[in-house]
């Protein structure tokens, strides 16, 4: 008996490992489109700049 807990709980610590992979892709996901996000901003605001200052 005391072998099946054992089992058991390494399913489920195998589950929570995937679970926080899903998680940790999702950020890496998510924190890219905010560096592209960020990038374009950072371009038009450069843009901008430089109109400014030729006018």
């Amino acid at each position: 008996m005391e072998e099946n807990c054992q089992s058991k709980t390494y399913f489920e610590l195998a589950d929570l490992v995937e679970q926080q992979g899903q998680v940790i892709k999702s950020q890496s996901e998510t924190i890219a489109k905010l560096l592209n996000e960020n990038v374009e901003k950072e371009n038009l605001i450069n843009e901008l700049m430089k109109g400014s200052i030729l006018n």
